[in-house]
């Protein structure tokens, strides 16, 4: 979800929060909210809240029925295209991974699908050897998914996002 997708959430579900509070107010007695709608400057005011409002809507609406098409790698072979979805093969990349010792979490996402290019974001555990290990991770990663979908990837990015606090259970660190 995109940062501007977000922020207007965040601005529908406080002006949903303010309208709530106001007819609960209303509901238990204080007129704030009916003394509004009877004011003269009603036509301004109401306006304006009816059009943000409307515009909130039809940008809900538009988020809802945003339709993003699945990212597919496509390699043309003698018999014709070959489609495979980037999901799948990010799947493969985790299934990979986790067969090297050291690593407790991966998650991986392909950024291109073009020319492919893997991005992965780890957890190790301690007592490990990060640029080794890293180093190992992208060769794995690269070497399987060329063998096992018959894709060439570009490059594999390796960012480390945290030490696991426990040690593994069957540790074999790299000096």
């Amino acid at each position: 979800m995109a940062n501007l997708d977000r922020v207007f959430l965040g601005l529908i579900a406080v002006i949903l929060v303010l309208t709530a509070g106001l007819l609960t107010a209303t509901i238990l007695g204080n007129y704030i909210l009916v003394d509004w709608l009877q004011s003269p400057g009603l036509l301004f005011d109401g306006g304006i809240l009816a059009v943000i409002l409307l515009l909130l809507a039809l940008y809900l609406i538009v988020l809802v029925t945003r339709h993003e098409p699945n990212k597919f790698i496509v390699y043309e072979r003698e018999l014709g295209a070959v489609k495979i979805s980037a999901d799948c093969v990010q799947g493969l990349i985790i299934e990979a991974a986790r067969e090297l010792p050291g690593l407790e979490d991966v998650i991986a996402k392909i950024t291109d699908v073009e020319e492919p290019k893997v991005s992965l974001k780890i957890r190790v555990y301690p007592d490990y050897n990060i640029p080794q290990l890293s180093e190992e991770l992208q060769q794995s990663v690269k070497d399987y998914v060329e063998n096992t979908v018959g894709v060439t990837i570009r490059e594999v990015e390796v960012s480390v996002v945290g030490i696991s606090n426990k040690a593994e259970s069957n540790p074999e660190p790299s000096l």
